[in-house]
């Protein structure tokens, strides 16, 4: 396992966090700016785009802090120079629309994650179709007035439907409408390692909290390595790939070293904009499992009755 960390771990400046309604107090070591520039940094042909699901932020057992949440993400992206992409549940905007507009104001672009993060495996289509259009209406006008032309949206847990008329039904929908489904390529267990933080208590110890974040940053190196290899299988060459997470608490506290990381492996940074134009994302699939997962699995687990033939 990598250390992502400073060696000397007695001399880490930790940055003390009041995160969530119960202040609590955590406790997490920063990589120092003037470090950043000594980096050595490899040669890499990983192309990436962070994107965020579930803004303003992801729930956790039903407590939140929507504010604090995403703005240390986005401080964490403005320090690394990094413009991502974030899906938005409507319902849970709330009050939060200056948030999102500073998101906006801070180059980044925003789509629709549906009204309720409602599952497709779960309901009906014409209930989905109206979930869809609840989540535009939710956006519409912020967009509209900071001038983001596309519309983007992101298939809720990665369901795109569990049978080849469900698929369709939605995608001609969409398609209808002018929106753009946003795809990923490395899908990460990023809400299960913000349980074993919230497993941590109120107070962790800061080894802990040390062991946590340079196994999540590997777990999250190993999947977009795994993720890259199978599109040199599948393509011949390394896609412009989009990362997912979820615009959690774990995120907020350790994105700026996992940016930093990607920097050390030789990762590049692009926008959504940019990723959108490989041509991975304009290739069929017929995948039909309940499992969501990257795009480049989905086509590497097709159904060839279902492709177009060749």
């Amino acid at each position: 396992m990598k250390n992502y960390t400073t060696k000397n771990n007695n001399k880490i400046g930790f940055l003390l966090l009041i995160i969530i309604l119960f202040s609590i107090l955590i406790i997490s070591n920063s990589v120092d700016s003037s470090d950043k520039s000594k980096v050595s940094k490899p040669k890499s042909d990983i192309r990436i785009c962070i994107s965020f699901d579930e803004l303003p932020a992801s729930e956790s057992f039903n407590i939140r802090n929507q504010s604090e949440t995403l703005n240390m993400i986005m401080d964490s992206l403005k320090s690394h120079n990094v413009k991502a992409a974030g899906f938005v549940i409507g319902k849970n905007i709330e009050g939060d629309y200056d948030l999102l507009g500073k998101w906006l104001n801070d180059g980044h672009r925003l789509g629709n994650m549906s009204y309720s993060l409602s599952d497709l495996h779960e309901i009906g289509i014409e209930q989905f179709l109206i979930d869809i259009r609840k989540g535009d209406e939710a956006l519409e006008t912020m967009l509209s007035g900071f001038g983001q032309k596309p519309r983007y949206f992101r298939y809720p847990y990665l369901h795109y439907g569990k049978d080849q008329k469900t698929r369709e039904y939605v995608s001609d929908f969409l398609e209808d409408q002018g929106i753009t489904v946003i795809h990923t390529t490395v899908v990460v267990e990023d809400y299960l390692y913000n349980l074993s933080l919230q497993k941590l208590g109120d107070e962790p110890d800061s080894n802990a909290i040390i062991q946590l974040l340079n196994e999540y940053i590997n777990h999250v190196i190993d999947q977009v390595e795994r993720s890259n290899a199978l599109s040199k299988k599948l393509l011949g060459r390394s896609c412009r790939h989009i990362l997912q997470l979820k615009a959690n608490r774990l995120n907020a506290l350790f994105l700026g070293e996992l940016l930093t990381a990607f920097e050390k492996e030789g990762y590049t940074f692009i926008t959504l904009d940019n990723a959108v134009k490989d041509k991975l994302y304009d290739m069929p699939d017929a995948y039909f499992g309940s499992r969501g997962v990257g795009y480049l699995d989905m086509i590497n687990q097709s159904d060839p009755d279902f492709l177009p033939a060749k």
